[in-house]
């Protein structure tokens, strides 16, 4: 039996008129009527009374109503207090995220957004691995790269670009550094996956590297050692660039340039707090990047 039918019947005997539900339920009058008679047609009896003065109640119809408004009712109230429940700013919120995200940007926001909302507990995953929202619970993540055959909602927040950095200290101390091919006459460190191979950009495979790694807090490291030119992301390197530590080399070159998803599950009884989070999260994100 489908609930929706007991309701719109509720309402037409509440209303007392099929026009009158119509209107108050936005539901064309057409089809309200092939509803009840689809509801009449499952019962086996008639409900309405039907006239061009209105509806009225068969006996059957008053008897039917007399057993489902209560039930109804409180069916209603119970989806009322599961809302009002989800709209709390309660409860814990599991993300999960790169670990180099979750130590240089992720740790930040989240103390920030749990000052302003000190009701809820967040459980922050570390790992390079994408966990299974389901296995364990998550509610958000956020992963570099989009997703092959996802079914998480995915909404890209911003492109990470990794570019060429070194100090100042270094760059006074070395040959000249203006294009590409000046790469020759200095110490380089690239980004590389867990077997050493170049991230991407083919345009530095002729070239002499030093220094290799898969950790980018790593790489930032090598350059301030004053080692030589590094592959880093921007943001990585705010606060360096801002004192004069740190200056962008050949801007214009990119090293590797990957959108940052935030994933979350894909259903509307998100609870209320969640979508504050991720919304925070997008926001302030892209204004750091």
């Amino acid at each position: 039996m489908d609930l929706n039918l007991l309701y719109l019947f509720d309402r037409i005997a509440q209303l007392g008129s099929m026009t009158k539900t119509s209107k108050a339920l936005n539901i064309p009058k057409s089809k309200l009527s092939r509803d009840i008679r689809k509801l009449e047609s499952q019962i086996g009896f008639e409900l309405l009374n039907r006239s061009p003065r209105g509806v009225s109640l068969t006996i059957q119809g008053k008897e039917l109503l007399l057993q489902i408004r209560t039930p109804l009712q409180n069916l209603s109230a119970s989806f009322q207090v599961i809302k009002e429940k989800s709209d709390q700013l309660t409860g814990t919120i599991k993300i999960t995220a790169p670990e180099d995200l979750s130590t240089h940007l992720l740790t930040k926001l989240i103390a920030e957004f749990m000052q302003k909302f000190p009701q809820i507990s967040i459980e922050l995953y570390s790992t390079n691995h994408l966990l299974d929202f389901n296995k364990y619970n998550i509610d958000l993540a956020l992963r570099i790269g989009k997703l092959k055959d996802s079914s998480l909602i995915q909404k890209k927040v911003c492109l990470i670009n990794i570019g060429l950095f070194a100090t100042t200290d270094y760059l006074n101390k070395s040959p000249k550094l203006t294009q590409v091919e000046d790469l020759k006459c200095h110490q380089l460190a690239i980004f590389t996956d867990l077997f050493g191979n170049p991230m991407n950009n083919k345009s530095l495979t002729e070239l002499k590297v030093q220094f290799t790694s898969n950790s980018l807090p790593v790489l930032k490291d090598y350059a301030l050692q004053n080692s030589g030119v590094a592959t880093i992301p921007t943001f990585l390197c705010k606060n360096e660039i801002r004192t004069g530590q740190i200056q962008h080399v050949l801007p214009s070159f990119t090293y590797l340039a990957n959108p940052l998803f935030i994933l979350s599950r894909p259903q509307k009884s998100t609870p209320r707090s969640v979508q504050l989070l991720k919304r925070f999260l997008f926001e302030k994100i892209q204004e750091l990047m």
